[in-house]
């Protein structure tokens, strides 16, 4: 049953793009509504290279500006990488499959063409001779 509860919530979450949380601002302790997305595919690329960059991943989880994470409360700072992760991970984790398959094919088919590669090709008709050497 708590596998249905939660395939349910993961739907919902997909039908809102994400949830709705309150962030506190550190500066003025001033709140805002956000939505922590899912990161669109459009934007994979530029999640997994931000997954070292915390304050770029919540920044991308949020769709806000460069910056605008470190102006959060450490709290809430927190909460959304942590709402960001829960959200983000099943997709990355099927992401990250398919690009294993997809480097697995690219591996496969360049061992192939090196099977059917020469060794030491010899020069074709076509090539330039190369230059005698002058020896003195």
């Amino acid at each position: 049953m708590a596998d249905e509860e939660q395939k349910a919530a993961s739907e919902l979450i997909t039908l809102a793009g994400g949830v709705e949380m309150e962030v506190t601002f550190q500066n003025n302790g001033a709140g805002e509504k956000v939505k922590v997305r899912q990161i669109p595919i459009s934007k994979m690329q530029e999640f997994i290279l931000a997954m070292g960059d915390e304050s770029h991943s919540i920044e991308l989880y949020c769709d806000k500006p460069k910056g605008w994470a470190d102006t959060l409360s450490v709290e809430s700072a927190n909460a959304v990488a942590d709402k960001g992760q829960e959200i983000n991970v099943p997709f990355l984790q099927a992401w990250w499959k398919r690009q294993a398959k997809w480097r697995n094919m690219q591996s496969a088919l360049m061992d192939a063409d090196a099977d059917k590669k020469p060794a030491n090709p010899s020069p074709s008709a076509n090539s330039p001779r190369q230059s005698p050497t002058v020896t003195t």
